[in-house]
């Protein structure tokens, strides 16, 4: 009997080591789908980060990353009291304007 057992146990690990290795693969199939087939909507989703995310980008405290939103250096997107995010392409270039403005003075 525990010969049994120890077979269907073989058999459980090789179904779910194919199950898994076949996720991987679509994943990866998914993830290089063109950026031509991608919506306009998909793209700008794929660009928004959190408050997290930006406060690490800024190396700012996140009162100062709302501060520089409120100034109109990049736009705050709210999504609820809680849910709040920041374009990452329109930080990006916060940064390296601040840079450049840092290099002419």
């Amino acid at each position: 009997m525990s010969f049994e057992i120890s077979k269907i146990i073989s058999k459980m690990r090789k179904t779910f080591k194919k199950f898994w290795l076949k996720s991987e693969n679509e994943e990866a199939i998914e993830n290089s789908i063109p950026q031509e087939q991608v919506s306009p909507v998909d793209k700008a989703m794929n660009n928004l980060i959190k408050m997290k995310e930006a406060v690490k980008l800024l190396k700012a405290s996140a009162p100062t990353v709302r501060k520089y939103a409120r100034l109109g250096y990049y736009k705050e997107y709210r999504f609820g009291e809680k849910l709040v995010f920041y374009d990452k392409e329109e930080i990006l270039n916060f940064i390296l304007n601040r840079f450049k403005t840092a290099e002419d003075s």
